[in-house]
Formats: structure tokens, C-alpha cells, sequence
């Protein structure tokens, strides 16, 4: 069972399935976090512009169907509940996320800010972490290719079974 949606991502849902979108969103991420390894320490507005594009079309195009297919594999009247683990989920990534990458990118750092190595040495941790993430991104991709299913509510299913119907024979 279907619903159709008047918003992009979720009328590419319907079309594709969300477990392509949501392998193509995170694939235009990682490339995203590829363009920003490019920068280094005299990047402008406008060299940063593409990798801000494509990482806010990346996320868009991922997102809806996160949300909506883990959704669908939540009964109903868990709704609320499965909403919050959601939630919970994104924020615990994302601060992990940030906590690892900052890791990374503190282990190359090992003169202070006043020291003239300062500025190459922050480039190459900036480096560093954008590459592990953007590698986390990609296998991201995949993992949502590789074993994301088109699920429907437990109440969808219960509807979409046949019924057995009785006739009788006057």
C-alpha cells in the first residue's frame, strides 16, 4: 500500500523505493564531505558553495525516507515511541559523528596556533576526518542498498490479506 505524497523526495519514493534514494542521498553526502577535503587554508565562500549544495540535496533526498520507512515498520499505536527512537538515533550519530571526527582531527595536530605549522597541520586533520566521513557515508550507501525493504503497517497488511468470503446457495 502506497500513499502518494506532494512532496518531491516522498513522490520519488513512491516511484523508486526508499532504499534508493536513500543510497543516493547518502552517496551525494560523501561526495559533499569529498568536496570539502579539497579545501585548504585560503578557501572562499564560493569554493565552498558545491560541497553546501550537494550535501543539502544529499540530505534531503535521504531523510524522508529514513524516517518514512522506519516509521512503516512500527505498529500504529507505537507511532510516538518510534518517533522518539528515531530522534534519539540522529542526535546520538550526529554527536559521535562529530566527536570521532574531531578525534581524527586532533590527531594531527601537534604544534599549537601560533606555531607556522599550524595552519598545514589543521588542513591535514580537517582531511583526514572529512575522508573517514565520507567514507562512513559511502558504506552508509550501501548498507541502505543492500538491505532496505519496502515494509507496510502491520494494519496495512492485516487489510491488504483477503478475506474469506461465504456464499450462500438459495
Amino acid at each position: 500500500m502506497r500513499c502518494a505524497s506532494t512532496k518531491p523526495s516522498g513522490r520519488l519514493a513512491d516511484r523508486f523505493g526508499a532504499r534508493w534514494l536513500m543510497g543516493l542521498g547518502m552517496t551525494l553526502v560523501a561526495l559533499s564531505l569529498l568536496l570539502f577535503a579539497r579545501l585548504d587554508a585560503n578557501a572562499t565562500f564560493w569554493s565552498i558553495l558545491p560541497g553546501l549544495l550537494v550535501g543539502g540535496l544529499g540530505m534531503a533526498v535521504t531523510m524522508a525516507p529514513t524516517t518514512a520507512t522506519a516509521m512503516a515498520s512500527v505498529p500504529v499505536d507505537k507511532a510516538g515511541v518510534g518517533s522518539a527512537v528515531i530522534n534519539s538515533a540522529r542526535q546520538i550519530g550526529g554527536s559521535t559523528g562529530i566527536a570521532v571526527m574531531g578525534a581524527l582531527f586532533a590527531t594531527e595536530l601537534t604544534v599549537g596556533p601560533t606555531d607556522p605549522r599550524y595552519p598545514g597541520q589543521f588542513v591535514a586533520g580537517y582531511h583526514l576526518a572529512l575522508h573517514v566521513a565520507a567514507a562512513v557515508a559511502l558504506a552508509g550507501a550501501i548498507v541502505a542498498v543492500l538491505t532496505v525493504r519496502r515494509l507496510l503497517h502491520a494494519e496495512a497488511h492485516e487489510m491488504a490479506e483477503p478475506v474469506a468470503t461465504t456464499t450462500r446457495a438459495d
